[in-house]
């Protein structure tokens, strides 16, 4: 039996799934993160042990393995292809993650699809052509994400305490959240913590909006407004002239409806959409559709 292997590479975690040639999920493999730039090796172990999880569990012939890895870019890139090469006798290449999870959510087609998680980015397809909006990183942009919501509200925080007119309600319970009294007693926990710590704090944020504090509501509409231009920012810059499809995925829009709707009714205003796509399915399965239309091409 012939199959291929999807690999979904982040920070946190890499997830693997072999596919039969029909997109029939076989099997599947999972370990630490894929992400080469947080470090090469590690990482590289991690995505072959996803891997072998899956050949493991499999008679027959892989075919191909895509991977879809963040921080895919540059001389580790080529690394890890030579490593993964010698590893596994079969045909391997390797794309952005935003371009497999894109693969995946809008089965191949043209369209738009915006990701916020813990960060951001969008990424659209028009023909063979990719182009991104976002996707900078926190320091210089990640507008809508997790990390920029907590950011957000730090800010409002500062200013409130920088103008004198005293802290606000949200600033208040942030504070008491974090154990602290001050304002001035943020500055360790922001540069002592992870982005990912300082995410963490969006249930918080989000809780506090469905308890009605006006302040947690308008950051939480920011988000959703900010995700929202950079992908009308997006189809403009690809110079679509007719609807297109715009996938929805991550945390930030699955668990925050506010976000969600917030962005949908933004998007809807600027630009034709013929369909938002909003659905649970694993980036790994864009390895399926992107074969898929490799195939395709050459025949």
């Amino acid at each position: 039996m012939d199959y291929l292997i999807g690999v979904d590479g982040g920070g946190t975690k890499t997830e693997a799934i072999a596919y039969d040639l029909n997109g029939k999920d076989l099997s599947s493999g999972s370990s630490g993160f894929g992400h080469i730039l947080i470090d090469h090796d590690q990482a590289t172990a991690n995505i072959i042990e996803a891997i072998r999880q899956c050949t493991n569990a499999l008679d027959g012939h892989c075919v191909k393995i895509i991977l879809g890895l963040a921080g895919s870019e540059g001389g580790d890139r080529e690394k890890l292809l030579n490593t993964l090469q010698l590893e596994f006798a079969t045909d391997i290449s390797i794309v952005n993650d935003a371009v497999i999870a894109h693969a995946a959510m809008l089965e191949g087609r043209d369209g738009i699809l915006t990701i916020a998680g813990t960060g951001s980015i969008c990424l659209g397809k028009k023909g063979e052509q990719y182009l991104y909006t976002g996707g900078w990183g926190h320091l210089l942009g990640d507008e809508g994400s997790g990390y920029w919501i907590v950011m957000e509200a730090f800010k409002r925080m500062i200013d409130e305490e920088d103008s004198g007119r005293g802290l606000g309600k949200l600033s208040h319970k942030l504070l008491k959240e974090l154990k602290m009294n001050l304002a001035h007693e943020i500055k360790y926990f922001i540069y002592t913590s992870t982005k990912d710590q300082i995410a963490g704090l969006v249930p918080f944020i989000v809780q506090e909006a469905e308890n009605d504090n006006v302040q947690a509501k308008a950051i939480l509409q920011k988000a959703g407004e900010a995700l929202g231009k950079k992908a009308v920012q997006l189809y403009r810059k690809l110079d679509y002239n007719q609807k297109t499809c715009v996938a929805l995925k991550g945390s930030i829009f699955s668990k925050i409806p506010i976000v969600r709707n917030t962005f949908i009714d933004y998007v809807q205003k600027q630009i034709a959409v013929e369909e938002f796509m909003i659905k649970d399915i694993s980036s790994t399965k864009g390895a399926y559709f992107l074969a898929k239309k490799e195939s395709e091409t050459r025949g």
